[in-house]
């Protein structure tokens, strides 16, 4: 009986943990925490995927930097390389590094991210977010220059997705 009490106790102790204590509607309090993220597509000249490594020359995890600097030091930013996925009847064909460290890095400190993909020289990355939307990205700013942003279906399931060409 003591054993059947305790674990009542248990599950009961988990369910109150679970209540949120607002009267909004949504996810139970201790799910987790969604974090957003920037998106990056590799693409070389040609329009080839540089993140794949089923292509000649792509670029693997360890040839990979993603930075800022706080003085003369650098900090590494947290990514991971995502492979193609499927979207209801949508196919994304592309390789994608994923990181939420940027929008962080850029939201709260406003700093320059430094991007540099084996010898190459490190590409500096600037983020314009949505006013109203503080996780959305308007524009990433690739050396100055505007990246393509993607526009198709993809988008309604993952968004912030932005082409970079070499």
């Amino acid at each position: 009986m003591k054993k059947f009490l305790a674990v009542l106790v248990i599950v009961f102790l988990a369910n109150l943990g679970c209540k949120k204590l607002d009267d909004k509607q949504g996810v139970c309090a201790c799910s987790p925490i969604y974090e957003p993220t920037v998106v990056l597509v590799v693409k070389n000249a040609a329009g080839t995927d540089m993140l794949n490594p089923a292509t000649a020359g792509y670029f693997a995890n360890n040839n990979i930097q993603l930075y800022y600097l706080e003085g003369s030091t650098q900090k590494k930013l947290n990514f991971y390389v995502r492979p193609s996925f499927s979207y209801g009847n949508e196919k994304f064909n592309y390789y994608q590094l994923n990181s939420s460290d940027i929008i962080r890095q850029s939201s709260t400190s406003n700093k320059d991210i430094y991007f540099k993909l084996g010898e190459d020289e490190p590409m500096k990355l600037n983020l314009e977010l949505v006013a109203d939307k503080k996780y959305q990205v308007a524009k990433l700013l690739v050396d100055g220059k505007e990246a393509v942003a993607e526009k198709g279906n993809v988008t309604s399931y993952l968004q912030n997705i932005f082409y970079v060409s070499l």
